[in-house]
């Protein structure tokens, strides 16, 4: 008689705050192995001896991973958050269209498009506040260097200033449009934004009652900048397709314009850790990524291998060379710049993809300051969270996030989707002799007809009743 198995399916475990002390009071627990902190004054000679041994884990145990910092001079591809960890939703769902992380990393701050700022705890993902702080959705927001200060700005041009404790001490009308994005000084003491009347604006933080340069040169909706974490410069992108360099000295003026691009320049981030930072990277709606080298002023590779528009982007805190795009299908792809590429060849392909990370276009990406975790808000109303995946961990990359989804036709429509997810089969042990031979199943016959109802010719079951 044969046994059918199924794949055993696994619980879901997070693999974030491994060492707490709870944790180890469940392991002590369970297995009745004392560690040193709990051996009393009896047993510790037993200890010593090697009478009572500590609990090891195994190989795929997270508590061998230490943060990304320990292993800055190796391989970024250590620090890839590849795996699942969890999807925080509010119970009123609103777009995510902004995510920042607290600088301490405790918290995770979103932005929604119903102007609803939400905090989410950075350690176990739940619930902790929410609050209206704008009138209409939140198109940015971004915390000042000395992480004292927070600025947002939403889709009718208005700028606010919020400290640490979320106090409002500001109200700012910045522009007559949407403000795509902000960014601080190097010491803070200015900050420049981006809007869709094709301006860009600097305001002094301490005196913002009038604006001090204005910096127009773009032909349309100006989506995205950046101001350098060390130099006096300021890098923006348009729907015009272009990217230009401005100094914002004397008044702003145009350094250089760029013209890589096909389509809208989405996002733009300098790079903010490496021991040069003469690097700039941009993403367009023409499926493309390009870091352009500031000393060279040419790309240094160009960030291929996206089916769709790309409309997020981060560096990592701690890698270099590592960087994370998202897109408006949903997908997620880290790139390592580092990657040796083909003589005369400037196109890199991601070191790996998370293909169904969302069900819409990803608005925003955002690392927690150690880099351990990667938080991504969605048009899907949902912010989700990556970590590593543990060592040896054979169903890291066995999720409905990695599997692509069929659809099933049925009738000529189609009725919905089916997920291939590799837990959801059974399997059968193969046989030690031959597979038996099966009689073979008689054709269903299909009925002369049904009684009571006049014969249509044509129509299976409905032909004419023969007498």
């Amino acid at each position: 008689m044969e046994e059918e198995y199924q794949k055993k399916l696994f619980t879901h475990r997070r693999t974030i705050d491994h060492g707490n002390t709870f944790s180890r009071w469940i392991i002590e627990n369970k297995t009745g192995v004392l560690t040193p902190s709990s051996l009393t004054a009896r047993s510790s000679r037993a200890y010593h001896h090697g009478l009572v041994s500590r609990t090891r884990p195994d190989a795929s145990y997270i508590a061998d991973i230490v943060p990304p910092l320990a292993y800055k001079s190796s391989s970024s591809i250590t620090s890839l958050p590849t795996k699942f960890v969890h999807t925080s939703i509010n119970k009123i769902r609103h777009p995510v269209l902004v995510t920042v992380w607290t600088p301490e990393g405790r918290r995770l701050l979103t932005g929604s498009m119903s102007g609803e700022f939400t905090l989410w705890n950075g350690m176990t993902f739940n619930f902790e506040t929410i609050m209206q702080a704008h009138d209409n959705a939140i198109r940015s927001m971004v915390y000042s260097n000395n992480d004292e200060w927070l600025l947002s700005g939403d889709q009718e041009g208005q700028i606010k200033y919020w400290q640490s404790n979320f106090n409002n001490v500001n109200i700012l009308n910045a522009h007559r449009e949407a403000i795509r994005d902000i960014a601080f000084s190097p010491n803070d003491s200015k900050f420049v934004t981006a809007s869709d009347d094709g301006s860009l604006k600097i305001w002094n933080f301490n005196d913002s009652s009038k604006e001090e340069s204005t910096l127009n040169g773009h032909g349309w909706d100006v989506k995205c900048c950046d101001w350098h974490p060390t130099l006096g410069l300021i890098a923006s992108g348009s729907k015009d397709n272009t990217v230009k360099l401005w100094d914002p000295r004397n008044g702003g003026k145009c350094l250089s314009t760029l013209h890589g691009y096909k389509n809208t320049v989405t996002k733009m981030k300098f790079q903010k850790t490496g021991s040069t930072q003469m690097l700039l990277a941009s993403t367009s709606r023409d499926h493309t990524g390009r870091i352009l080298d500031l000393r060279m002023m040419r790309d240094m590779v160009v960030l291929r291998g996206h089916t769709s528009d790309v409309s997020s982007l981060a560096w990592h805190p701690v890698h270099a060379n590592l960087i994370t795009t998202g897109t408006h299908d949903g997908t997620i792809s880290h790139y390592d710049i580092d990657t040796l590429l083909p003589e005369n060849t400037t196109a890199l392909e991601p070191v790996l993809k998370i293909p169904n990370a969302h069900d819409w276009p990803i608005w925003s990406l955002s690392y927690h300051p150690l880099g351990h975790i990667l938080c991504s808000g969605s048009n899907d109303k949902t912010a989700r969270f990556w970590c590593r995946a543990r060592p040896n961990d054979e169903t890291a990359f066995d999720d409905r996030y990695y599997h692509e989804e069929e659809k099933i036709q049925q009738g000529g429509g189609v009725l919905g989707y089916q997920q291939k997810n590799p837990y959801q089969y059974q399997s059968q042990r193969p046989q030690a002799g031959p597979t038996p031979a099966t009689a073979p199943t008689a054709a269903p016959q299909v009925p002369a007809g049904i009684p009571g109802i006049p014969g249509i010719p044509g129509i299976p079951g409905l032909s004419s009743i023969s007498s």
